[in-house]
C-alpha cells in the first residue's frame, strides 16, 4: 500500500483513528506561525496515542534547532519536515534523520537536488517555504512525470479522498500526505473522510498492482 501520512494533527483521538486505519506516518506542527501548532507537552501526548510501528514527524518552519531538539525528545520524533529551503546547516544540526521539503510552482520544481541524497525522503508541496507548513494547495502533478529522484518522494499540497487515487496512479509516490483534506477544520480531523482517504488510496494500489 502507498503509505500515509496524516499531519497536523492536535487531538489524541485523531492520532489514533489514523494509526488504526493504516497511517504509516503521523505529523505534528511544531510551527509558531501555524494554525495546527502544537506545544511541546501537547506533542508528547500526541506521541503518547501513537502506536508503535507508526513514524513521528516534526513540521517545522524557522524553529531554531534547540526548539526542534526539545519537540524531537518530547513527542519521540522519528524524523524532522522542514518546511524552508534546505540547508547544509540542516542536515548537520537537525536532532532527527530530515524529510526535505521541495517547492514546485508553476512548470520549476525547486529541490536542493545535491542535499537529497542524505535526506530521508522529499516531500513535494504547492509551497514548501509556506508560512505555516504548507499551504494546502494543489500543483501541477504533470511536472513531476518522468522525474527521478534519489530518495523516496512524498506527495502533498490539496490532497484528498476525491483526487489521492488520480495522483497514485499517475506518479507511483512511496507516500502520499495530507492535512486540511481531511478536516472539518484546521488540527481537527473528521473521521469519515478520513477513511474515504484511506480506501481510496487502497483501491488506487489495487488498481496499479
Amino acid at each position: 500500500m502507498t503509505a500515509v501520512k496524516i499531519c497536523g494533527l492536535t487531538r489524541s483521538s485523531d492520532v489514533e483513528l489514523a494509526c488504526a486505519l493504516g497511517a504509516a506516518y503521523v505529523g505534528f506542527n511544531f510551527s509558531t506561525r501555524s494554525p495546527r501548532r502544537v506545544t511541546v507537552e501537547a506533542g508528547r501526548r500526541l506521541a503518547d496515542a501513537t502506536l508503535s510501528h507508526v513514524l513521528r514527524v516534526g513540521v517545522f518552519v524557522e524553529e531554531s534547532y534547540e526548539a526542534m531538539a526539545e519537540a524531537a525528545d518530547a513527542a519521540r520524533l522519528d524524523l524532522v519536515q522542514i518546511h524552508r529551503n534546505l540547508r547544509e546547516e540542516d542536515l548537520r544540526r537537525a536532532p532527527r534523520p530530515v524529510l526535505a521539503v521541495a517547492a514546485v510552482d508553476g512548470v520549476m520544481v525547486e529541490a536542493p537536488e545535491e542535499l537529497l541524497p542524505r535526506c530521508r525522503a522529499v516531500l513535494f508541496d504547492s509551497n514548501a517555504g509556506g508560512r505555516s507548513g504548507g499551504t494546502g494547495a494543489p500543483f501541477d502533478w504533470s511536472v513531476l512525470e518522468q522525474r527521478r529522484w534519489p530518495v523516496p518522494v512524498f506527495l502533498a499540497g490539496g490532497l484528498g479522498p476525491a483526487n489521492v487515487g488520480e495522483v497514485i496512479r499517475r506518479l507511483r509516490p512511496a507516500a502520499v500526505d495530507v492535512a486540511s483534506g481531511v478536516e472539518r477544520s484546521p488540527g481537527i480531523k473528521d473521521p469519515e473522510r478520513m477513511e474515504r482517504f484511506f480506501a481510496a488510496v487502497r483501491e488506487a494500489d489495487r488498481e496499479a498492482s
